[in-house]
């Protein structure tokens, strides 16, 4: 029986060439995949024919791509943040852009409170002193990041899924929960027992842990600049597991080599991989003593574990089908320029 849908992958990661998706598909669709970054990395009778993209971290989706599309009805991103993708411009052309937004919200929220125990318990500190010393001291006393978490503050920035979840897990270790999310109701705060503030630089200032777990957007683009940084209370560790261009590089670099943020814990980058020659970046792989123990790097993994990637693998698929076999529309995000055609 002939696939009566195309579904395309232009940038896809997956190293099993997309198995249980086309496991998934059977019939209904046939599985298109490329592993591209560019436009040009796909053929362009490929874009023409597809009835539905499903777009992961790489490959901005502009209004070039969309304009290109012949025939496609849906766009869904692998993943929550859909900010690589034109949503306006697929919303004048009749596309609706969907994405998978309980994916990775436990994992996510997992990694998050990692970091923050790895700074606050010493783990990677104390790990790499006595592997990189001959004659290792047994002490105790060697990190400079190591407190007592029962009775500190943490700040959440973004009180959505992941930051509701991150939120829970910190009340487990005794951390009193702060909140800054002008999108949430009135009486949300109250609900999870978390205190609200309608102003990030006064929460800034009153935290000593600081995680971001908002949207990418235009609002939120170097939400975390140095003027933030500056006004985060002395000492204070931020940790960033949503999106790299919500935090400005530079400024982390500044609060850790003037000694004013205690340390950092960074999942994304505004360019992944992270330019090596970034000053940030040098300084860390030469263990230069102002960052040495006071940065953690993870490479865009915080949303990751095997059952995660395959439930969102499947629901990204399923997602295009539902609206290609039934009309049914699933987690869409550009209703608003549907609206406007």
């Amino acid at each position: 029986m002939e696939p009566v849908h195309v579904i395309l992958y232009p940038d896809s990661v997956a190293q099993d060439g997309l198995a249980i998706e086309r496991n998934e598909a059977a019939d209904l669709a046939e599985v298109v995949v490329f592993p591209g970054r560019s436009r040009g990395d796909v053929p362009e009778a490929d874009w023409a024919r597809a009835d539905a993209l499903v777009t992961g971290l790489h490959m901005p989706i502009d209004e070039e791509i969309i304009d290109g599309l012949g025939q496609c009805r849906i766009i869904t991103r692998l993943g929550v943040g859909y900010d690589l993708i034109d949503t306006r411009a697929a919303g004048r052309r009749g596309i609706m852009v969907c994405n998978v937004p309980d994916y990775g919200t436990t994992e996510v929220a997992d990694h998050a409170l990692a970091l923050i125990l790895t700074f606050a318990r010493g783990i990677v500190q104390f790990h790499e002193r006595f592997l990189r010393t001959e004659d290792p001291i047994w002490d105790y006393s060697a990190s400079p990041t190591v407190t007592r978490l029962a009775g500190k503050r943490l700040g959440v920035i973004g009180l959505g899924r992941i930051g509701t979840a991150a939120a829970m897990r910190a009340k487990g270790f005794g951390l009193r929960v702060a909140a800054y999310d002008p999108y949430i109701p009135d009486g949300q705060e109250l609900a999870l027992g978390v205190e609200r503030f309608h102003d990030l630089r006064a929460m800034l200032g009153a935290c000593d842990f600081l995680t971001v777990h908002c949207l990418a957007n235009a609002e939120t683009d170097n939400l975390i600049d140095r003027a933030a940084v500056a006004a985060m209370k002395p000492g204070a560790i931020l940790v960033n597991t949503a999106r790299g261009a919500i935090v400005d590089l530079d400024a982390v670099q500044w609060g850790l080599e003037t000694g004013h943020l205690g340390a950092a814990g960074l999942d994304v980058f505004p360019e992944e991989p992270p330019p090596a020659d970034h000053p940030l970046m040098r300084a860390w792989r030469a263990r230069e003593a102002w960052v040495r123990d006071r940065l953690v790097i993870t490479p865009h993994a915080a949303f990751y574990s095997a059952a995660g990637f395959d439930f969102l693998r499947r629901k990204a698929l399923r997602t295009c089908l539902d609206y290609l076999e039934d009309g049914r529309l699933n987690n869409c995000v550009n209703g608003q320029y549907l609206a406007d055609r």
